[in-house]
């Protein structure tokens, strides 16, 4: 118990300096915010659920403490909140069905989809938070909105003003309340599910991995969450603050489900001699085209309905672990 502490208390420290480290640059950018969940990461998938919430207990107390309560706050539900609930869930097993190979009692460890569809969820519910701080009533939360796009920073962009012009001004401050919180939840969402993988696989490359690497190949997020997205899609174009926190709920699902394509993609994909070429193409599309995010996320979408991972995975060669961590 007292290396869980040690632990718990120095990776809280780490996590706590690399969030305020972005929080005090005036922007919650750059790599020591991406890199701010690691250590909680690591501490939950290495040492246990009790090490993650002294370390993410330690981290929004270290921040209350030295910089002030609203940092500490924000780091304890945007990253200690969540990080905790879901390396609980990642760590949760029950005894299998089948005994494996050997004959001896195998495990059910929780399924990656499902740990997707939860993290959407909270990653809507944080970028509902957001809007609402920024403002209790739409006309609130527009003008919030509309004041991040000072005169300084317009002029900084195009000292000229040959590009933003005021109507282009005005039009951009609505496009920008409006995609605020998917853009918020998508970002979210990437950070902690990319920093829950780099975490699984130090762990497991260290030996000290509490679960076995999951079959990414399998992620499957559950049929429930479709109706979820369905109706936060639905609920998005609703005026008024409804709609506003409807576009981050709406948003997280669209993302998980382009994971879930992803995953169709690399399993349809594996024994194709183009395959390398496809994956590059497929995530510069995500990356820098639009309507490829939109492609991907129909594809994952259609999954339960086509089985289209039982279609053409090829000869003999089962996936290689290169190809679990894809």
């Amino acid at each position: 118990m007292p290396t869980q502490i040690l632990i718990g208390v120095g990776a809280g420290l780490v996590s706590a300096a690399l969030f305020a480290s972005a929080a005090l640059a005036g922007a919650f950018a750059g790599i020591p915010f991406y890199l701010a969940p690691l250590p909680l990461c690591l501490a939950g998938l290495g040492w246990g659920r009790a090490t993650v919430l002294i370390a993410a207990a330690t981290g929004a107390l270290l921040l209350a403490v030295v910089l002030s309560a609203p940092l500490g706050l924000a780091f304890g539900l945007t990253l200690g909140l969540p990080i905790v609930t879901l390396i609980h869930l990642l760590l949760l097993a029950r005894p299998a069905a089948v005994p494996n190979e050997e004959g001896a009692a195998a495990l059910e460890w929780y399924p990656p989809g499902r740990l997707v569809g939860w993290a959407a969820m909270m990653a809507g519910f944080l970028a509902g938070l957001l809007a609402l701080a920024l403002g209790p009533d739409v006309e609130t939360y527009r003008q919030q909105v509309g004041a991040l796009l000072s005169p300084e920073l317009i002029a900084a962009l195009d000292p000229d003003g040959n590009i933003f012009t005021p109507e282009t001004v005005e039009k951009l401050k609505v496009v920008l309340a409006k995609t605020l919180p998917a853009a918020f939840a998508v970002v979210w969402l990437i950070i902690v599910l990319f920093n829950l993988w780099v975490g699984g696989f130090i762990v497991e490359s260290s030996g000290r991995a509490l679960r076995p690497w999951p079959d990414l190949h399998a992620l499957e997020v559950p049929n429930a969450f479709v109706a979820v997205f369905a109706v936060a899609l639905a609920l998005s174009f609703l005026p008024g603050i409804i709609g506003v926190l409807a576009t981050g709920f709406a948003g997280a699902m669209l993302f998980a489900y382009v994971l879930q394509g992803l995953a169709v993609i690399h399993t349809y994909s594996l024994g194709m001699t183009m395959r390398p070429l496809l994956l590059v193409a497929v995530y510069l599309g995500i990356l820098f085209l639009g309507w490829v995010a939109i492609v991907v996320a129909i594809i994952g979408l259609g999954e339960p309905l086509f089985g289209l991972r039982r279609g053409p995975r090829t000869p003999n060669t089962p996936p290689s672990r290169d190809d679990e961590t894809d």
